[in-house]
């Protein structure tokens, strides 16, 4: 028994010492981009004359666990995977479990290194394409290049999207110089100063946020080469031609680690128009989600838009413009940028045409001219200083804008002449704010404010006067005028606190929203001389309208392998008041406002992503839709409101499928929408045939549209072509008040864009870009009398050719073509020529552009909306001929 009991004791104690000699070592292996677990990858245990000791593959957590009973000094992990870079671990760092970063690699695509072939390649969540092997002799500037690179889209005024989704940001070497107003940036920088254009999916802005929040933003990245950082570029252009065209513009360039420098002096008068360059593309949908709604444009000369064809055919302008955009990284991560913008513009229009509303009873025509002309004063300013590092970011941006325009017509309605003015300024300033700490333990503050003020009083006279049987007893006077003017101040603010840690990533906001603004107007009269207020009641506004809300958000992400989710549950409290003591109005009203999103993406395989989104929607009107006073919006329509603060309720559902093979250089996507509206209020529409008086009531209306799109594009390497097919189809069922008679109408659209580009014989090549688009309109449970049906389609094909190594020729030709049974079809053809000599000792281009040879002077087109046709015809410049010299400086 003894004996016995001493073998246990023994055995005991030699098993004690044997499993103190046991070494344990635990992890976990995620991707440094993504914060994704890495699984099924071997994690390697090697002593110090690097011989196996153990291994062990990871979980699908991206977990592993190794024991040894050998000795371990001088060990080290070894971690080897391809696509991620090789990771060696002293095992003095790994006596607690922690978690292993790899870092993504490049892995060059074969398929697509062939010579003479595009080059393209995937790291992560990053797309990157090689410019030169995209870029044709015949190209100058970037955004020429951008619109051949298959999955991209570059719309006419400059619009960026991949993959049909438009882009956040527009970066240069990593620095965001442009803000949101690119446009300048695609049209001015050469391609040849670009190594790669990187399109960013799933992108972070903020540093301190990447891998720590849902995002499905896409940003593109401008790649600048190395040797084109060196020293200041830039071009002089200079051309002139006829009839008394001139085009010149002066750049200069600047892209290093240090400074950016984008500054372009511009002016011309052959169509180019230049306004677009002040756009912020994402503006409107900033300012949304903030629940900002500026008002600006209730006034107008006239009724009329654009001919759907190239601006630069109608457009008879003036123009020169200064657009400056300066970029220092100071130290320390700091960055100081300025963005100035200058324009002055004098343009002028001409057309003619007839509106006709059509209705059971009988229809109404309004037959017109007119010729405008505009001249106007821009001026933006913005200020920002920037620190955008891993552990904190910090913003603060400063903008002023002007504008003053003044725009005079000659009109004549239905055999009679009138003569507008409209005169308006634009004065506004506005300061944004953003501070987003990381705390010591990991958590993150988010404190943002932003703060605006805008006024834009407008004037708009009209000689002989307007309507005299309503605002002189029906006795001609001399001119009638309208002045508004609504004062806005407009502040957001808000705090937020981000645990990124855990499954569920969450963060909570607290915020606080306040719009005040003051809506006045009145209509004077010029009688025999004397211009005095009209004696008519209800012509004069004098609101003072007041929104302040409260919020609470709480976010939730959640994410596994590869499903990503967030859940967004935003509660606010939003009381609104608005009073004007002429019209007896002192109204108020409390809110609680309950708006969830959901959205969910799945990543089907390496370049597949499935995404669904819901979002429920709560908004109020304005102070546009709670006015009393009698309004002159233009020479024929009055408008006024009658019902009280517009309530829509909306939700919206959205499905989309994107692929990508890289290696193949296909690109698909397909989404589906679903959008249910309902507002407590209606516009009405009572025409007669001098007048339309619009006017909001009280009357629910509903809205249902239904839409789904898809888009391919293909690289065919065998003729060195990029081939680009878009398509939509739209359905929206709604309700139209006309003439005191609510008439539904559906609506029905399908459009088809293809773009392709053949490589016919050497140096010749063929590019198409169309688009056709069936749109029909039916009045539901009425007379088929209301029913239209047209088609509209637009094609344009150019031949550029490479003469010899300095001379590019390219011939091109434009088709507009509409046509509607029963009435006449329209049908457009313009063709342009374009000579390029360069000289390349000297570094210089000389340019021959001849525009509208048919010298076609005349349009007309037809617009057809619900119980509404109009015929318009357009004046268009004619033939043009300029020739310009470009000058290449270094």
């Amino acid at each position: 028994m003894l004996l016995r009991s001493l073998t246990v004791i023994c055995y005991i104690l030699c098993s004690a010492w044997v499993f103190g000699q046991q070494v344990a070592i635990e992890g976990v292996l995620v991707d440094k981009a993504s914060g994704k677990p890495l699984n099924y990858i071997h994690v390697v245990l090697k002593s110090s004359d690097h011989k196996l000791l153990t291994f062990k593959e990871t979980n699908e957590n991206g977990a592993f666990s190794l024991t040894t009973l050998k000795g371990v000094d001088g060990a080290y992990l070894e971690i080897n995977h391809l696509g991620y870079h090789k990771k060696i671990i002293p095992l003095t760092d790994l006596r607690t479990k922690k978690t292993i970063e790899l870092e993504q690699k490049a892995v060059l695509l074969d398929d697509v290194e062939v010579k003479s072939r595009p080059k393209i390649r995937r790291i992560g969540d990053t797309l990157s394409y090689d410019v030169s092997t995209f870029a044709k002799d015949e190209d100058r500037s970037i955004g020429e290049v951008l619109k051949r690179m298959p999955g991209i889209e570059v719309g006419e005024n400059g619009a960026i999207k991949y993959q049909g989704k438009s882009i956040s940001k527009f970066y240069i070497d990593g620095d965001d110089l442009l803000d949101d107003r690119y446009s300048i940036g695609t049209k001015t920088i050469p391609h040849k100063m670009v190594k790669d254009i990187q399109v960013l999916t799933n992108h972070e802005h903020m540093k301190v946020l990447k891998n720590k929040r849902f995002t499905d933003n896409v940003a593109i990245n401008l790649v600048i080469k190395d040797d084109a950082k060196l020293k200041l570029t830039g071009q002089a252009k200079l051309g002139a031609g006829m009839p008394k065209q001139y085009d010149a513009e002066v750049n200069t360039i600047l892209f290093n680690k240090k400074y950016k420098v984008l500054n372009v002096l511009q002016g011309n008068n052959i169509g180019n128009d230049l306004t677009g360059d002040f756009t912020g593309f994402n503006q409107s949908s900033v300012f949304a989600q903030m629940g900002y709604s500026p008002i600006n444009n209730l006034l107008a000369v006239g009724t009329v838009g654009g001919p759907p064809v190239a601006k630069s055919n109608y457009f008879m302008n003036n123009t020169v413009a200064l657009n400056a955009n300066n970029l220092l990284n100071i130290k320390n991560g700091l960055q100081l940028k300025s963005n100035v913008q200058l324009l002055y513009d004098k343009n002028n229009i001409t057309f003619q045409g007839k509106t006709s509303y059509f209705s059971e009873e009988g229809d109404f025509v309004f037959d017109e001219n007119q010729y405008t002309e505009t001249a106007e004063w821009l001026a933006a300013f913005r200020l920002s200083l920037n620190k955008n590092m891993e552990k904190r970011y910090i913003n603060n941006t400063f903008s002023f804008e002007y504008e003053k325009e003044d725009r005079r017509a000659t009109i004549g309605s239905n055999g009679n002449t009138i003569f507008g003015n409209l005169n308006h300024k634009i004065r506004g300033f506005s300061n944004q704010l953003e501070w987003v700490p990381q705390l010591k333990n990991g958590d993150i503050v988010q404190i943002n404010w932003y703060m605006n003020y805008a006024n834009k009083p407008q004037t708009l006279a009209f000689s002989p006067g307007l309507f005299p049987d309503i605002f002189a007893s029906g006795i001609s006077y001399e001119q009638t005028l309208q002045h508004v003017e609504v004062p806005t101040i407009f502040t957001n603010g808000s705090i937020g606190y981000r645990l990124p840690k855990g499954k569920i990533k969450q963060y909570y906001t607290l915020g606080a929203m306040m719009e005040d603004q003051k809506l006045k107007s009145g209509i004077d009269l010029n009688k025999e001389g004397i211009v005095k207020a009209t004696d008519v009641d209800s012509t004069e506004n004098n609101m003072h309208w007041n929104r302040s809300s409260f919020s609470v958000n709480a976010d939730y992400e959640w994410s596994i392998n590869r499903l990503a989710t967030k859940l967004s549950l935003p509660l606010s409290w939003q009381h609104t008041s608005y009073i004007d003591d002429g019209f007896s109005i002192d109204n108020s009203q409390n809110n609680l406002l309950f708006n969830p999103s959901f959205s969910a993406r799945l990543q089907v395989h390496q370049e597949d992503e499935l995404s669904f989104s819901y979002q429920r929607g709560n908004t109020f009107g304005t102070i546009e839709n709670v006015y009393r006073g009698l309004l002159i919006r233009n020479y024929r329509t009055l408008s006024t409101n009658s019902g009280g603060i517009n309530e829509n309720r909306s939700n919206n559902f959205g499905l989309n499928y994107k692929l990508g093979k890289t290696i193949k250089l296909l690109f698909f996507n397909f989404g589906l929408g679903y959008n249910q509206s309902i507002s407590s209020t209606m516009l009405s529409n009572v025409i007669n045939e001098e007048s339309t008086q619009t006017q909001l009531i009280a009357q629910e209306n509903e809205v249902k549209s239904y839409s789904a799109s898809a888009g391919i594009d293909k690289y065919i390497f065998a003729l060195s072509s990029t081939v680009k097919i878009a398509a939509s189809w739209s359905l929206s069922d709604y309700n139209q008040l006309f003439n005191v008679e609510i008439l539904p109408f559906q609506n029905t659209s399908y459009t088809l864009r293809p773009n392709m580009e053949f490589k016919i014989w050497k140096q010749l090549n063929l590019s198409y870009t169309g688009q056709l688009s069936w749109v029909s309109t039916k009045q539901k449970g009425g007379s088929d009398e209301l029913n239209r049906n047209t088609f509209n389609a637009s094609h344009q094909m150019s031949l550029p050719v490479n003469l010899f190594s300095s001379v590019h020729l390219r011939l091109s030709a434009r088709n507009t073509y509409s046509h509607q049974p029963g009435l006449k079809d329209f049908n457009y053809v313009f063709f342009d020529t374009f000579l390029r000599y360069r000289h390349k000792k000297l570094k210089t281009d000389f340019e021959l552009n001849l525009t509208n040879l048919a010298n076609v002077k005349k349009f007309e087109t037809y617009y057809i909306s619900a119980n509404m046709q109009t015929h318009n015809q357009y004046e268009l410049r004619g033939r043009m001929a300029v020739l310009k010299v470009v000058f290449n400086f270094k």
